[in-house]
């Protein structure tokens, strides 16, 4: 994982930074950062926040199946997941999970209201063209921050190409392992179908894409015969339009939009009951059209106007109590601006306002109007050696009545050539959801705000042929809310995190490169009166994770060998998975790859009592004209 700024989070302390190999050109405009000779002219991170990059590069080679599998290659993230394609998918930093983090997409903020959470499937992987996920701080973002994290997922552009055209498919086989009917289910060998047509060609991008599955793979549930995932179909359709211009000299428009809809049966968890005959609708669409100003006065850089609008519909058939449907409709309008202050200085001031309207058959009609307004700088020393970044973000919640502030200051400090240290602190916030308040029975209107603490020191060093990343951090949830013994959420839990991230990254050939990272990740849960001395871990945070990868490229082939290692928590088992992929370039028109996802057909869950697919053979290629 290439990662961009690098280390933020923990403890009330503001100490160095980092920002790895680079050369000053106009300080706190672009600051470059370059990792193994390799520059991320994206990575204009001047926060000390940690960073990791997923690249376009490294999309193409992992050839993943979903957006959350590519979030969950970087060292410090993973996902939790219910089960096959389709199914829902929410990001976890840290061990913070998805009501904590914060998904954008092009810049604008997913997350609803309604519960807080992202489902990451909206979202194919053939509109993206990077992800980057903010572990501590603002990072790139720079305007507010989360008490876990924040993933930002960019969306491709139209370049010009003499190809504009290409046609991307591919098959999904599951082994045909015999299960407790006694037969094979060779229909397996043709589970899942993905199909992709896209445009791209100056400044326009159009894709449209659909897939079917059966997600129908065997699996142990601790009987003595295998049994067959029923009820776990999805299809889905997709279609996105980019589009950006110069309408003059100092004057460029841009417009993103994204349609998902996916039909899904639900089959239940192995915990609480399986339900064969419960299926669920998702409709999702967003638009969001910018202005961009240059060069706007000797003072003022750029200006930028940003409106958005999104909207999701959730229907749910539940064959043994009543139906559900929900409507969410968010809306936003953002103001910019980027202040030329001189070389040694940069600021950043946003004021935004958003509208959350939710319209469910099970927390009623309800809106929240925010209001917040945001500044980040930096301050440059020392021909740009030591840098510090603070920032800060108010917003005025209407429903709630109340104002919620967030803050970091992070530092970075060069001490040899090619290497830096880094540090930063944070407080965020994280506003109780319309689920929570509302729900019957079992919503809390006195629900209070939570809040999270966060620090972290980091160190990185590269000679151009190893890069060596390291980071302590921790993070301080209070007021965290979790249910009582009568399933009414209170603001009743508190943890704390302690860990470190390291990664080495070491080229050992021009066509061959190998990364890998370990995270630890001690947990405590000190709700109910517990204390360290009681070392009561929280719930599902794996203390162990271990993460691996070599891409290799020569001639007309590519391709990468990934594995992770999930180490147990309370309620999961360890897990070994090794995932490859390979590429050719059969024709000028004709790529061409073959991947195999858990190549061992390892038995695991990334939630407690939902199955994970064993081995799965994919073919695919994509044409060009």
């Amino acid at each position: 994982m290439q990662k961009r700024g690098i280390f933020s989070l923990v403890l009330l302390l503001t100490v160095f930074s980092l920002f790895a190999t680079q050369d000053l050109v106009d300080l706190g405009t672009a600051y470059e950062l370059v990792i193994a000779e390799t520059p991320l002219s994206d990575a204009e991170t001047n926060t000390a926040s940690s960073v990791s990059v997923i690249t376009q590069e490294q999309i193409a080679a992992y050839n993943a199946q979903t957006t959350a599998e590519l979030v969950g290659k970087a060292i410090g993230t993973s996902f939790n997941s219910v089960g096959g394609l389709g199914s829902l998918q929410t990001v976890v930093i840290r061990g913070a999970t998805s009501s904590k983090n914060l998904i954008y997409l092009d810049g604008v903020l997913l997350s609803s209201a309604h519960d807080g959470t992202v489902d990451l499937s909206i979202i194919p992987i053939d509109i993206i063209e990077r992800i980057e996920i903010v572990k501590s701080g603002p990072g790139n973002l720079g305007r507010t921050n989360a008490i876990g994290g924040m993933v930002n997922i960019i969306t491709k552009k139209g370049q010009q190409s003499e190809t504009p055209f290409s046609l991307s498919f591919e098959n999904g086989s599951f082994l045909p392992l015999t299960h407790d009917t006694d037969e094979h289910n060779w229909l397996s060998l043709v589970d899942s179908q993905n199909i992709n047509m896209t445009y791209a060609d100056n400044g326009l991008v159009v894709t449209m894409g659909g897939l079917a599955a059966q997600n129908a793979f065997t699996y142990q549930d601790g009987s003595a015969t295998r049994k067959l995932r029923e009820n776990a179909e999805v299809f889905k359709w997709h279609g996105a339009v980019n589009f950006d211009t110069n309408i003059s000299e100092n004057l460029q428009f841009t417009t993103q939009n994204l349609v998902n809809y996916k039909n899904l049966g639900v089959p239940g968890g192995l915990s609480f009951g399986l339900t064969k005959d419960d299926y669920q609708k998702d409709l999702f669409t967003s638009t969001t059209n910018t202005l961009e100003i240059t060069n706007v006065s000797e003072l003022l850089e750029t200006i930028a106007a940003r409106l958005h609008y999104g909207y999701g519909q959730t229907f749910y058939h539940d064959d043994d109590y009543q139906d559900s449907a929900h409507n969410k409709h968010s809306a936003s309008v953002q103001v910019e601006s980027t202040w030329g202050l001189g070389q040694s200085y940069a600021l950043t001031t946003d004021l935004l306002y958003n509208l959350d309207y939710v319209d469910s058959t099970d927390v009623g009609k309800n809106n929240r109007h925010t209001i917040s307004t945001s500044a980040h700088g930096s301050l440059y020393f020392g021909d740009g050696n030591f840098s510090i970044h603070p920032s800060v973000n108010i917003a005025y919640l209407s429903d709630l009545k109340t104002f919620s502030p967030n803050a970091s200051l992070g530092a970075i400090f060069s001490i040899a050539k090619n290497t830096e240290l880094s540090a930063t602190i944070s407080y965020a916030e994280n506003v109780p959801t319309f689920s929570q308040l509302y729900w019957p029975f079992m919503g809390n209107p006195n629900l209070k705000t939570e809040k999270g603490l966060n620090g972290e020191i980091g160190i990185s060093t590269t000679n151009g042929t190893i890069t060596y990343e390291g980071t302590l951090f921790g993070r301080n949830i209070y007021n965290d809310i979790a249910y009582d013994a009568f399933w009414t959420p209170q603001n009743i839990a508190h943890s704390f995190y302690l860990g470190t991230e390291q990664s080495i990254e070491l080229e050992l050939a021009e066509d061959l490169t190998l990364q890998t990272s370990y995270l630890f990740n001690k947990s405590y849960d000190l709700a109910g009166g517990n204390t360290f001395a009681d070392n009561v871990e929280v719930s599902n945070v794996r203390k162990h994770t271990v993460k691996t990868a070599l891409f290799f490229s020569r001639n007309l082939f590519e391709g990468s060998v990934s594995t992770e290692y999930l180490g147990s928590t309370s309620s999961l088992e360890q897990a070994f998975l090794v995932n490859l992929s390979a590429s050719m370039q059969v024709t000028d028109a004709l790529k061409a790859y073959v991947a195999v996802d858990n190549l061992l057909n390892t038995e695991y869950e990334l939630t407690s009592g939902y199955p994970m697919p064993g081995t799965k053979i994919r073919i695919g290629g994509t044409v060009r004209f």
